[in-house]
């Protein structure tokens, strides 16, 4: 006989379900399935999303940290201190202080009766408290789509569990599963916990009242869901929603404010906060933090549990109520009624079909968007909004100085773009959902498609930045050089980020998966956002050729991220197969970055090492030659271990006959770049190449001819030509490879001598092109090093 389930194990039971469920979807979220041993196609398995999670994860967890001490900062100088005159000390050797010389001093106020925090920090900590938990209430309404049924209660419903158990195995998930909330809450806990003196356990009292904190934000939502639901039709669900996730967003702005430089108005509203606010469960828990001794915080932290445990109950008790006709089932998109054709003619004159400038994937897309109400909040009013914000938060110093000294704005007109996008390309394949199948039977190629879907979106969002600008220049009432250079960088970085955003797009699509969040892969939305982050500091760089090596190694970061997402196009409906292994643009981006990053690290240590702050000839050579070995082997054992395919050779056959031109190639080269260098030097365009090549060293100049003659070519050559040009010419032709090539290496070396060994990289891709192996393009390499390297004055054109 089967034992019967009681009503405590079956929600024991639920609940590990719905946390092992939740463990499945994040491991789905960082790796693939295995390949099935039918199709012998490489694992999909990769510990570099493990490693990029944690990152991502880590790196999400230190800024909200961060800026959760930059608000309690800012609350104990503005709220918890008093501006004083004190005497100024007299200067060293002067004697006493100067009588009559005043300075100001912030002076720290003494601390509430049975608080270690002065009154005015108190309310602040409790006005942000509550800010983030209404933030992260109104995140989890905004991240689930009301009109969706919930297949799965309607499924638990079936069980013969009493509807009560399943309520509150509802309510636990909730609470448990809110990483919003988490993220949100626990960093400023945990920092004021530290500012009260806990210092190791702040972490642990920090979690521990975010998740009481998180069961009365899960009841609210599970009430507000319910209740929505029941009431309100699915269209005006979605138009709800579309408004609930615009208004979440001022509450996380509001609580942000504090540390910000022009939240000085949120000082105000915690100075005039009512006094019944710090007796609600937040306030309830930011006092047993700043409790003066352990029965008071056990007090406060008792009284906290029993009004959430109140609250609580009363929403279960709401719930059943709700529920007792049975769960919500009218959660399914109406239809649309449709207009005949000759009609809609005939009412509008102007339709999607006028639009002929737009192709039929392009027009399809417009279609999409000004049907769903929530996709259009998110993309086109969303992003306004986060700048209307920061505008009202900051006042005049959003185009103060905007014209002369443009950076901010620059950000700031970026940053809408980029937040544009991560809302539309980078979910061009996810907004197909179950429908991605219908794409591989349109008479066009996805990559056709996807490109369509990019250039579009990359027309759209580059209204943002023009209106930006508009608006700073109206303001000014004329143009200035640097806000034109700075309008230039955000124009060309819309498109480039329109294409990485589609390319991630399509790693971070999980079209296989049943709930429309989940289709998202979270990992690669932030890695979006870092790359984004990063480029941003092309408006900041200090010359023009900076700003140029940022957008090249941007643009090149998109071409990795493409070729990458091509690779995937004819594997994204079939999780146990996957693309061959081949060598790629993002193996020589990885393989480039390992070597300089080693490269600096082995300089440094031996540095410390020798207790000298300048390198010598000995050290640089010991620094390249480590990296280059390092990253050659680590290369070479990926490849071997993933079976890579077109990896490239040393050697070939015809080795005598590919060596011929090389070395002509590299002697041509090297004539020009010496042509180059006496009109450099004539025209005076580089005066500290002069000076730099005067060596006070006389072994420095030994150890740089063997560094470029030797080793340069050897290394440089398997990164910029086999790796980086072999993978640009997967994609694109001789011509495009052989110039993109060439530029990126040009890129990473000085200003004065990009030009020549621009050349220079044109002749190593030929040659390699022709011969196939990499002796070729090395023997070029050192020719061309060898002879400019002998010419007086040029050694830093070498390498």
């Amino acid at each position: 006989m089967t034992r019967s389930v009681g009503a405590l194990r079956a929600a024991r039971l639920l609940l590990r379900l719905r946390l092992r469920r939740l463990l499945n979807q994040i491991d789905s979220v960082m790796r693939y399935r295995m390949g099935s041993p039918e199709r012998k196609a490489a694992s999909r398995t990769s510990p570099i999303a493990w490693v990029l999670s944690g990152l991502v994860g880590l790196a999400m967890l230190g800024s909200a940290t961060s800026l959760s001490h930059q608000v309690i900062s800012s609350l104990e100088k503005t709220l918890g201190s008093v501006q004083v005159r004190a005497d100024s000390p007299a200067p060293a050797g002067k004697g006493a202080s100067v009588p009559g010389k005043r300075r100001p001093v912030l002076r720290p106020l003494p601390p509430e009766p049975g608080s270690v925090v002065p009154s005015g920090v108190l309310n602040g900590a409790v006005l942000e408290a509550s800010l983030l938990l209404v933030a992260a209430l109104l995140i989890s309404l905004a991240s689930r789509e009301f009109a969706r049924p919930e297949w799965d209660l309607e499924w638990l419903a079936s069980l013969p569990l009493p509807l009560s158990t399943l309520v509150v195995c509802r309510l636990i998930e909730r609470a448990v599963a809110n990483a919003a909330g988490f993220l949100a809450l626990a960093p400023f806990l945990s920092v004021f916990a530290w500012t009260c003196g806990y210092r190791w356990t702040a972490p642990l009292l920090g979690f521990a009242l975010t998740l009481a904190l998180l069961f009365l934000s899960a009841t609210v939502q599970c009430l507000l869901d319910t209740g929505l639901r029941l009431t309100v039709a699915p269209a005006r669900l979605r138009n709800l929603q579309a408004a609930i996730s615009l208004v979440s967003t001022f509450p996380l702005f509001f609580a942000m404010a504090m540390g910000m430089p022009g939240g000085s108005f949120m000082f105000g509203w915690a100075a005039a906060l009512p006094a019944f606010v710090a007796w609600l469960p937040p306030g309830l828990a930011v006092r047993a933090l700043a409790a003066a001794d352990a029965g008071t915080a056990t007090q406060w932290a008792a009284l906290m549990i029993g009004e959430i445990a109140v609250g609580v109950a009363v929403g279960l008790m709401v719930l059943q109520r709700q529920l007792r006709h049975g769960v919500v089932a009218s959660g399914s998109r109406e239809a649309v009624a449709r207009v005949p054709r000759r009609a809609a003619h005939a009412s509008a004159g102007f339709g999607l079909s006028s639009l002929t400038f737009l192709s039929a994937v392009q027009r399809r897309e417009l279609q999409l968007l000004a049907r769903d109400r929530n996709f259009m909040m998110q993309t086109l009013l969303l992003p306004v909004t986060i700048v209307g914000v920061q505008a009202f938060l900051l006042g005049s110093q959003v185009f103060a100085g905007a014209i002369e000294q443009p950076a901010n704005l620059a950000a700031m007109a970026f940053g809408l773009s980029a937040y544009a996008l991560m809302f539309s390309a980078f979910q061009t394949l996810n907004a197909e959902g179950q429908a991605l199948w219908i794409l591989y039977c349109v008479p066009q190629s996805l990559r056709s498609v996807l490109l369509q879907k990019a250039k579009f979106w990359a027309a759209i969002t580059v209204v943002y930045p023009i209106g930006v600008f508009m608006v700073a220049i109206a303001t000014a009432g004329h143009v200035s050089l640097q806000l034109a250079g700075a309008g230039v960088v955000v124009l060309i970085g819309v498109p480039i980020f329109a294409l990485i955003a589609t390319a991630l797009g399509v790693f971070g699509c999980n079209p296989l998966a049943q709930d429309i969040q989940r289709k998202i892969r979270i990992t690669y939305l932030y890695l979006y956002m870092l790359i984004a982050s990063l480029y941003a500091y092309a408006f900041y760089a200090d010359g023009m050729w900076q700003r140029l090596a940022l957008i090249v190694l941007t643009a090149l970061v998109a071409i990795a991220l493409w070729q990458k997402a091509r690779d995937q196009f004819d594997y994204l409906l079939d999780p146990s197969a996957s693309p061959p292994a081949r060598v790629s643009v993002s193996d020589g981006l990885i393989a480039a970055l390992l070597f300089f990053v080693v490269q600096g690290l082995v300089g440094i240590i031996q540095l410390a090492a020798s207790g000298s702050t300048t390198p010598t000839g000995a050290m640089l050579w010991i620094s390249f030659c480590s990296a280059g070995v390092l990253t050659y082997a680590i290369m070479r054992l990926v490849y071997w271990r993933a079976r890579t395919i077109d990896v490239p050779a040393a050697f070939g056959p015809g080795l005598p006959h590919a060596l011929l031109p090389a070395v002509a190639g590299g002697v041509a080269a090297a004539m020009l770049a010496l042509l180059y260098l006496q009109l450099v030097q004539a025209m005076n365009w580089f005066p500290s190449l002069r000076q730099a090549s005067q060596f006070t060293d006389p072994a420095l100049p030994w150890w740089l001819a063997a560094l470029a003659i030797v080793a340069a070519p050897i290394f440089e050559e398997f990164i910029f030509r086999g790796l980086i040009f072999g993978g640009l010419r997967r994609m694109f032709g001789l011509g495009t490879a052989t110039l993109a090539s060439a530029a990126i290496f040009a890129i990473v070396h000085p200003a004065a001598s990009v030009a020549p060994v621009f050349i220079m990289g044109v002749c190593a891709a030929l040659v390699y092109e022709r011969s196939r192996m990499l002796a070729a393009p090395i023997a070029l390499h050192s020719v061309y090093n060898a002879i400019i390297f002998a010419a007086p004055s040029s050694a830093l054109w070498s390498q």
